[in-house]
């Protein structure tokens, strides 16, 4: 996963060589994320079946209820 620095969104840079919504290849999903604070780095961490931090890529093993905070879109 990478997080663009131009709109702080995250997508995989498998898929994608720039940023897909800066770009208008998608469009931004504007229902609430739940977020986690990453322990490692103080990064974002978000859900995708573990929680998983978007800069230093740690993850930890609970599920998505155990966030910190909801981003709303």
């Amino acid at each position: 996963m990478q997080m663009c620095p131009y709109c702080d969104k995250v997508y995989d840079e498998s898929e994608y060589s720039g940023c897909p919504y800066c770009s208008g290849e998608l469009e931004s999903d504007t229902s609430e994320i739940k977020i986690k604070d990453c322990p490692e780095c103080g990064g974002i961490m978000y859900w995708d079946g573990c929680w998983e931090c978007s800069n230093c890529e740690h993850t930890i093993n609970t599920d998505e209820d155990d966030y910190d905070s909801i981003l709303e879109g």
